[in-house]
């Protein structure tokens, strides 16, 4: 009986655990999709993408720069995760549809650094058939209200050296011609001597987004934002040695850094369209369904 005792109140326990243990995968509607979190051994935010069973986004890490304020790059740990799926129907006053099918898995993962300053940082990944989106959110915290953001550090680390159809990551305009070669080929600086362009500032190997490519395995991939608000655009920058982009917002001379924001405040979403048609990257609504809804009201002047 005591044997007997001792093993059921281990059982409980070991089902307690297992019922607490935080979910850091969401898979697409259709189950074909995922994307898994984790931390690092240095617990960095990271993330992982597969489709079926091919890798498509290798393990990238995430965080951020500040002035007069430490990196976060590590030291966190998992507070809570929550989910949610959604599948509706909205009508859209423009465009080639009436009707937007908006069906999608959300993972949200609360974060906290285990030293001071003991940020508080949340996660917003949404998956769809068709690809994914993730934010940043910096909740309301005791003892910050600003923050200064000299460096967003979001990396996609690619599975190969895929053929990319790509444009400098130019701060001023998005009027270059787009360019076609191997993601390691890739010379964004070289069109800083464009002749055909009076305002042209490139200030690393990067590109604008949206930057499209194809997989050796006939994957097409759309890298790009959504829901750009109260935020500067992001480049892309191109590290050929690692097969990586790493976000390069566009800064400000005037601020000194990239963006200034008061909390609680969420970023713009990252975005990443996944298909096996280069077509279906047209008729995708990732975008779309990502941005902020008509707040206009009635349109039809």
């Amino acid at each position: 009986m005591y044997k007997f005792l001792c093993f059921s109140l281990l059982a409980l326990l070991f089902t307690s655990c297992a019922e607490k243990a935080p979910v850091t995968e969401i898979m697409s509607p259709n189950d074909e999709l995922s994307v898994t979190f984790l931390l690092n051994k240095n617990g960095q935010p990271t993330f992982m993408v597969k489709h079926l069973e091919s890798k498509i986004i290798d393990t990238s890490g995430l965080g951020f720069e500040f002035k007069e304020l430490p990196a976060m790059k590590g030291g966190f740990e998992i507070l809570g995760t929550e989910e949610k799926a959604i599948n509706e129907t909205w009508e859209m006053p423009w465009g080639e549809h009436s009707e937007v099918a908006n069906n999608y898995r959300e993972l949200k993962i609360e974060l906290q650094e285990t030293e001071t300053p003991n940020r508080l940082l949340n996660l917003y990944f949404r998956v769809f058939d068709d690809g994914f989106g993730f934010r940043y959110e910096f909740p309301k915290q005791e003892q910050i209200s600003e923050l200064v953001i000299t460096d967003e550090n979001t990396t996609f680390k690619l599975t190969g050296n895929h053929q990319v159809w790509w444009q400098p990551g130019d701060w001023d305009i998005y009027e270059h011609l787009y360019n076609e070669s191997s993601f390691s080929e890739i010379d964004a600086l070289s069109k800083r001597n464009d002749p055909n362009l009076i305002a042209s500032y490139i200030p690393e190997n990067a590109v604008n987004t949206p930057v499209t490519m194809k997989t050796n395995d006939g994957y097409y991939l759309s890298f790009h934002e959504a829901n750009l608000s109260n935020y500067p655009g992001m480049t892309l920058k191109v590290d050929p040695s690692t097969l990586s982009m790493t976000s390069e917002l566009v800064g400000s001379e005037r601020l000194g850094a990239k963006a200034k924001i008061s909390l609680p405040f969420q970023t713009p979403w990252r975005t990443v369209q996944i298909t096996k048609k280069a077509g279906d990257l047209i008729e995708s609504n990732l975008i779309v369904n990502l941005n902020e809804h008509n707040t206009l009201g009635e349109i039809s002047y």
